[in-house]
């Protein structure tokens, strides 16, 4: 052991000193206590050597201050114990430096990121090591340093740079490292996280009753189309079903562990319906909660957002829900910082947004962008059997006993000469196995000098499509007759005839 000691201080002892000490180091006539081993031995940078057995012995054997000593020394190592501990379960990392910006900490966290050894740092002046972080400024200028995206070893990371002060004085400084990823990482579990509030989608296709073709091709459709990111355009009228396809399509798209999040827009006041979709900073407007709050943007991200009645929204808010589809970025309403979002849009409507677009009342540009994969959802009367199914689905859900009547021969209602003369089109392109336009009718029409404008067969060929009479196409797809439609022309001709 003797080999192993290279340094002597003594209180002018130095008839004790053995010759084989290489540095003596004489105090003078004076008490040695406690208090001044600490000192002696923290100067040199020698504290390791106050928890061995022979330096507790010695402080044991001195008289005074025994037990004061004791008690300071177990809270300091208790202290620095659970800094230690603090240090390393943050998952920032974080880099400390006393006054003279010495680095005196460095946990896991920040070794990783810098790639630096803490235990070769440890004592050395910060601009020596970490040039890039600007502590020498934090420390004369008492003042948080706000966290900058900076490049370490290839990586992005936010570098935020605190303050440690006692009253007026400036005793250090932390700086707070993350990486800009993981950052993003923690955004996106907290998200999820919302999951567990009911935003899930609670329905399948398998949920979807229905054995007519009509109902059987839609579903086809749709989940070709949930394999894609595009948005999604549901077209239909009220009670079809669009939120039950919109649950579905979300548990088949590659989202289906995302949050599933629904909101009817014409349902929520305007005023308000700026601030649930996009969220809103604190002070934004009176009676806004402290801290602000996320939007359903937010709420969304990762997974599918369905606006329903979309046909409801706003010009104003329009021009933004462009911006997200376009730029996937939003801004919280009293807010000027832009957060990137992953969200996939379905949306819905049971009017005619062509018709919106044509009156001015929809903007052209969304509209396109909307429209990316649109797919009409039949009605009740166009699925024909499938009523009596749904009807017996719900018997059995309510628990109800009601029973059905005896199917009426339906009777013919009177109808002007402009929707039997429609009819009469469709029949003999039914006959022909062919679908036939608008346009089309129209130009028999003119050969025949029937008078009848555009708008008058679109509202005629809208009604046959609400009676189930006739299957309205989109576009060049054209329409065709049903087997309602074609039984209720060949009665009419039976009677006229």
């Amino acid at each position: 052991m003797e080999e192993d000691i290279h340094i002597a201080v003594t209180p002018d002892e130095m008839r004790y000193v053995p010759d084989f000490i290489e540095t003596k180091i004489n105090l003078g006539q004076r008490p040695c206590t406690s208090g001044m081993m600490i000192e002696i031995a923290l100067r040199l940078g020698l504290e390791h050597l106050l928890e061995t057995d022979k330096f507790k012995s010695y402080f044991q054997s001195i008289a005074t201050s025994n037990y004061s000593f004791d008690q300071m020394f177990s809270r300091s190592i208790r202290l620095e114990s659970q800094f230690h501990i603090l240090m390393e379960i943050l998952e920032d990392g974080i880099i400390g430096v006393n006054e003279k910006g010495e680095i005196f900490a460095c946990n896991n966290h920040a070794e990783e990121i810098t790639k630096v050894n803490s235990s070769l740092i440890i004592g050395k002046r910060c601009d020596d090591v970490f040039s890039y972080i600007p502590f020498l400024k934090c420390l004369l200028e008492k003042r948080t340093i706000p966290a900058k995206i900076m490049k370490i070893n290839g990586v992005n990371v936010s570098v935020e740079i605190i303050p440690v002060l006692r009253q007026e004085n400036c005793i250090g400084a932390f700086a707070c490292l993350q990486k800009f990823n993981d950052v993003e990482a923690r955004q996106n579990e907290l998200r999820s996280q919302l999951m567990s509030k009911g935003h899930v989608a609670k329905y399948g296709f398998d949920d979807v009753i229905g054995e007519a073709d009509i109902i059987q091709k839609t579903k086809s459709v749709l989940k070709r189309m949930a394999a894609s990111e595009s948005p999604i355009l549901l077209i239909g009228e009220t009670g079809t079903g669009k939120e039950l396809f919109a649950h579905a399509v979300h548990r088949e798209s590659k989202r289906k562990n995302g949050p599933f999040i629904a909101i009817n827009v014409a349902a929520v006041p305007e005023n308000l319906l700026e601030s649930e979709l996009f969220g809103y900073e604190e002070g934004a407007f009176t009676g806004a909660k402290k801290g602000g709050r996320p939007g359903l943007f937010e709420f969304s991200h990762k997974g599918t957002l369905f606006l329903d009645e979309v046909e409801g929204m706003s010009q104003a808010l329009q021009i933004k829900l462009l911006r997200v589809l376009q730029e996937r970025e939003i801004m919280r309403v009293g807010g000027n910082r832009v957060i990137k979002i992953d969200v996939r849009i379905v949306a819905a409507t049971n009017e005619s947004l062509e018709e919106k677009v044509e009156e001015g009342s929809f903007r052209r540009d969304l509209y396109y962008r909307l429209n990316t994969l649109p797919i009409m959802i039949p009605s009740l009367v166009a699925r024909g059997e499938d009523m009596f199914l749904i009807m017996e689905h719900m018997k059995k859900e309510l628990g109800g006993k009601f029973v059905f009547t005896e199917k009426q021969q339906p009777v013919m209602e009177e109808e002007s000469e402009a929707f039997w003369f429609v009819m009469e089109q469709l029949y003999q392109a039914s006959e022909q196995h062919v679908s036939i336009g608008r346009e089309r009718i129209l130009t028999e029409a003119r050969e025949r000098y029937f008078p009848i404008s555009q708008k008058e067969v679109r509202d005629i060929l809208t009604d046959m499509a609400g009676q189930g009479l006739a299957s309205v196409g989109r576009g060049r797809g054209g329409s065709r007759l049903m087997p309602a439609g074609r039984n209720l022309w060949e009665r009419h001709r039976k009677v006229c005839s």
